[in-house]
């Protein structure tokens, strides 16, 4: 993850192997959904990709901006759905169609989120002196 702390509004990235779904983050009471994430691919020859264009199993770099919290340490939760928020039907289908090919298996299986440290930085001042 780089950086590992940062003020407010400043730009968070971290390297992803498989992420397969539509990812979510959560800081605190933050929920950062898809419109607030940015998806970039690891390899610098697709960096001018679309984020939504990715191939699911290419290793992907999430950025987003650090929201407007308290300075302390956080935990940061990415959540890795199966399918785009509150949609169930293209979740299950999406899953059913990952389980009838069997090489996907160890992607799909496996946990939906990750976790790690955040320590937010006190925001710059804005009184001038």
């Amino acid at each position: 993850m780089s950086p590992l702390e940062g003020r407010p509004g400043s730009i968070v990235s971290l390297s992803m192997e498989y992420l397969v779904g539509w990812p979510r983050v959560e800081i605190g009471n933050v929920m950062m959904d898809w419109p607030e994430l940015k998806l970039l691919s690891a390899d610098p020859s697709r960096q001018d990709t679309r984020g939504e264009d990715l191939v699911w199993i290419e290793d992907k770099i999430l950025q987003f901006k650090i929201p407007d919290l308290a300075p302390g340490e956080y935990q940061v939760i990415i959540h890795d759905d199966k399918g785009p928020p509150g949609d169930l039907v293209y979740s299950f289908l999406e899953t059913t169609a990952y389980l009838a090919f069997p090489p996907v298996w160890p992607f799909v299986l496996r946990s939906n989120q990750t976790e790690l440290k955040l320590k937010v930085l006190p925001a710059p001042s804005t009184e001038q002196r």
